[in-house]
């Protein structure tokens, strides 16, 4: 680029880490950031062992006022830890940028992003979002190869429920791809209708509106819920399919179910201990596709359609494999989530929910900048 990274304006980083993070992917995305000499980072502490804090906390000392840390004090959850890091980065007037804690940034990644906003700016585009690329997300990966978001993303068409919308047809759609012509050279995009919290981008115009994900969520589609939040606000999602983030942490195993000549749905194979998990996803995502049938009476019959038929099925797989409680379970969390009804209903790691009312958010090392 024609200008020295000292002249280009700075960028907020936004990340949340839990547990013993630091040796899994913290320590190097801290490094990371701080090799860009025009990026500032602010670490949430979301429930994080005494170890991994104490080692956070000399980061910050030798951080030269350039990591801020907010100390929830236990786990609350992905949305209340990404609400209060993007509430103190949007004071700071920057674009921000949003990682998981081991999404370590690659070395550049700023200059294109920042690049790609002022093409598309030049071009009288709308607000836009940038995602980078993940290669643990098969999605991304689909779409990195001309796949249509239409097909990709079937649970956001009004009426869907999860992703079972028996009256869905398949379309035929020409590749989605584009390119975007900047100073640091062609950068390939495709539009995402839902990103990841890791590798978002926001410039300074986006972050100037201040969206937030509903803390009520606490975790699990609470980055789909901040990308239709970012979408009704008029702002478009695109994929940097060039931008690649390298996760130290592939969970593309765990995530992906070994393949049996019987499937049993991937929900009723879940460890016990591991059950709230599944419950907080399914009642979060039936919450989703409740709001997006939301205003259409046909939307709202669709759905209707749809919530019978996925959970009378997952209802008789529970009876066929025996697991008929847990199959109870994740249907009566669907409901819930259908009915609106939130919060940190399911324990999470690290103790029971915090009174209602109590303060939550405490400072630790430099406070963030207002």
């Amino acid at each position: 680029m024609d200008a020295e990274p000292a002249a280009l304006p700075r960028v907020t980083v936004v990340t949340v880490t839990y547990a013993d993070r630091w040796d899994a992917g913290l320590s190097a995305t801290i490094a990371s950031v701080l090799a860009e000499p025009r990026a500032d980072l602010i670490v949430v502490s979301n429930g994080t062992a005494p170890d991994s804090a104490a080692r956070l906390d000399d980061a910050v000392a030798r951080s030269s006022g350039r990591i801020a840390v907010i100390d929830l004090g236990r786990n609350r959850g992905s949305a209340p830890a990404f609400a209060a890091g993007l509430s103190a980065a949007y004071r700071r007037g920057t674009a921000v940028l949003l990682l998981d804690d081991d999404n370590p940034l690659p070395p550049g990644a700023l200059n294109v992003l920042e690049a790609t906003t002022c093409a598309l700016e030049s071009r009288g585009a709308p607000p836009t979002a940038l995602a980078c690329f993940r290669a643990v997300n098969p999605v991304y990966r689909l779409l990195r190869e001309g796949a249509s978001p239409d097909d990709l993303f079937s649970e956001l068409r009004p009426g869907a429920f999860l992703s079972t919308d028996v009256f869905a047809r398949h379309r035929q759609t020409a590749d989605p791809r584009g390119v975007v012509d900047t100073r640091v050279g062609a950068v390939r995009v495709a539009p995402l209708p839902n990103s990841m919290w890791g590798g978002l981008y926001l410039p300074a115009p986006i972050a100037a509106r201040g969206p937030q994900p509903p803390t009520a969520l606490v975790l699990y589609a609470d980055d789909n819920a901040f990308s239709a939040e970012l979408r009704a606000a008029g702002c478009e999602i695109l994929l940097c399919l060039d931008v690649e983030i390298h996760d130290t942490v592939d969970w593309r195993e765990s995530s992906e179910p070994p393949r049996r000549r019987l499937r049993v749905p991937r929900v009723l194979r879940t460890a016990r201990d591991d059950l709230w998990r599944v419950r907080y996803q399914n009642r979060n995502a039936a919450y989703l596709s409740a709001e997006q049938a939301r205003g259409s009476v046909a939307a709202q019959l669709r759905l209707a359609v749809n919530v019978v038929v996925r959970l009378g099925l997952l209802l008789a797989a529970g009876l066929l494999t025996l697991r008929l409680r847990a199959a109870a379970l994740i249907v009566a969390a669907c409901l819930a989530g259908l009915r609106g009804r939130l919060g940190e209903t399911y324990p999470l790691p690290g103790g029971r929910p915090a009174p209602a009312g109590s303060a939550v958010t405490a400072s630790r090392g430099r406070r963030a900048r207002s």
